[in-house]
This record gives C-alpha cells, structure tokens and sequence, in this order.
C-alpha cells in the first residue's frame, strides 16, 4: 500500500516537472518562430500547436499512456464557442509576448542605471543644451527621461483608465519600420490615419526609425510609457495637421505638454516660441497657441490611442471621437 502510495507521489510529481520543462519549451519555440525566424501570424502558430496537442494525446492514448472519454458530437454543442475564444486568446497572448519581447530586450540593452547625483548632472545639462539648440533631439531625450518620472507615472495611470489605452501597456507595440507595413500605410485611401501619417513622414523626409531608445529610466513600465511618448510623437503630427517647422513644433508641444505634464514638453511649449520669426510669433499668439491650449485640455489623452488599429479610420472621424477641432 506505502509502495502504490509512492508510485502516486512519484507519477505527480514528474507529471509536474514535465509541465514545467514542456511550458518553458513552448514559450521559447514561440519566441524563436514569431521573431527570429519572422512568422507573419500568432493564430496559426497558436492552432499548429493545439492540433500537434490533439494528436500527440490521440497517439499516446492509442499506446494506452494516457486515457480520457472518446470523442462525443455532443461536445461540440455543450463547449462551443469556448474553441473560437480559446484560438482568438492564444494568439493574442502570443502576440502581445512577442510585442513584449522587442521591448524588453530593447529596455535589457539599453538601460543605463544612475545614481541621484549622476541624474541631477544630466537633467541640468540636457536642460541647458536644450534650450540652445532646441533641436538637439539626443538632449531633449535625455532631459526627459531624468526629469519626467512622475509625469509618466500621471500618463500609466490615464493609460490603464482606458480599455485601449490598457491594451498597448500590456502589449507594448513598438513603432518603426520593422512593424509598421509603410507599403499598406501608403495603398490606404486618402484622408485615412495611415495614409496622413505617411504622408506627413513622406514630405517632412521623416522616419519612425529616428527615435532614441529609453535609456535613464529604471521602471520598464515607465520607460515603455517613454518610448511609446516618442514613437507617437509624428503621429501627433499627423493628425493634429501640423508640420515639422518650429512653429508646428511649438504648438504640438503645448499640446503634449497640457497632455502629459512632462517637464521637457512644458520647457519646449514656453521656451520654444522666443525662436520663432515675427510672422511666426503673430500667427502663434493669435491663432496657435489659444488652439493648442483648447486642444490640450478638452481633446481625449491621445497617449492611449491604439493608432496602429485605426490605420484605416478617417481623419474626420477620429478628430469627432477625440474632440479635436483642427486649425484652419
């Protein structure tokens, strides 16, 4: 009786580490198929492997290791749809590790640890560069990572209040070339997000590509927040309808600035225009700046705007759902 008790113990107990060592191997097969080797779809990957499951239980039942009911039609009624939902979540969880994945071994890479007195060094330094040369783009990257941690603690928490908004901190979607399809963007019918963005990225000779990677911020989600903040900034551009001049970029500033209260957005919106030309300063007192404060506090947090799933969306229709009214 102690030995048939044993023989229990032993069987679960392998059965476990089995498991374990089979869930580990999946995870890294996943993580080789969908990025090393570039398979264009986590569905299929995620239904190859539950009918490689099937099959392997139906063979090892015919060699009697396992045993479980036989097959029933009535099954089909008494589960369904719980398959189609079973399918739609695998390959959404594999997407979304694989989204994490460029991300963390991106924030793996590149993160720099500081101490207080190394922080405070940068922060004054990248201030002052900054506000010489405003379009020294590697210290305003810099200034806004040693100086924005609570900031971006205020735009995670306004992120996780919205469902969309959720969705890209929990799948991280990166914004570049490797991506983005710019082929699609480009075949997308005009006045559509897609087609505006890559309009803009066309005729300011512009590239997703150009952006720093988060280096001085500890917190990965924070720093994902960061990176996210950067890769959408030309998509603000985009669909706020301003250009790359630095009138445009002094008043999508003010935008960002009101938005998500980082402190080197709201050095760029109030030091910004001492450099702009007359003309310049004229249309931005009369006409700018008064559109860009009204945009910034009565439009939705475009932080959390999935822009990557409304590609093909209308222009005008997302400036109605997020209460923008653009300049003319």
């Amino acid at each position: 009786m102690q030995q048939s008790s044993e023989n229990v113990v032993w069987l679960k107990a392998t059965s476990a580490i089995f498991y374990g060592i089979a869930s580990m191997l999946i995870t890294f097969v996943n993580k080789i198929v969908l990025t090393t080797y570039n398979f264009p779809s986590s569905h299929v990957l995620g239904i190859g492997q539950m009918l490689s499951t099937i099959i392997i239980l139906w063979i090892c039942k015919k060699l009697n290791y396992v045993d479980y009911p036989n097959f029933d039609k009535t099954i089909i009624n008494k589960i369904f749809p719980l398959p189609l939902i079973y399918i739609e979540n695998i390959g959404h969880r594999l997407a979304s590790n694989l989204s994490n994945g460029y991300f963390n071994e991106d924030f793996s890479k590149h993160h720099v640890q500081l101490s207080t007195l190394q922080r405070t060094i940068l922060a004054a330094g990248s201030a002052a560069v900054s506000l010489v040369d405003p379009f020294r783009g590697d210290m305003i990257a810099c200034l806004g990572e040693t100086t924005g941690k609570y900031s971006l603690n205020y735009c995670l928490e306004k992120m996780k209040l919205s469902d969309e908004g959720h969705k890209i901190l929990l799948e991280k979607p990166r914004i570049n070339t490797k991506t983005i399809d710019m082929t699609y963007l480009e075949n997308l019918p005009d006045g559509t997000l897609g087609k505006t963005y890559h309009n803009f990225l066309k005729i300011n000779n512009v590239t997703p590509d150009s952006r720093d990677h988060v280096k001085f911020i500890d917190d990965i989600e924070l720093a994902y927040v960061m990176q996210r903040y950067r890769e959408v900034h030309d998509i603000f551009h985009a669909v706020l309808v301003m250009p790359t001049t630095m009138l445009g970029e002094v008043t999508v500033k003010w935008v960002e600035a009101l938005q998500t209260r980082l402190p080197m957005c709201i050095g760029g919106a109030l030091f910004g225009a001492s450099r702009l030309r007359p003309r310049q300063r004229q249309l931005y007192i009369d006409h700018h700046l008064p559109w860009a404060i009204n945009t910034g506090k009565k439009s939705n947090f475009l932080l959390s705007t999935y822009f990557e799933k409304r590609w093909d969306q209308t222009l005008d229709d997302f400036h109605r759902e997020m209460n923008i009214q653009p300049l003319v």
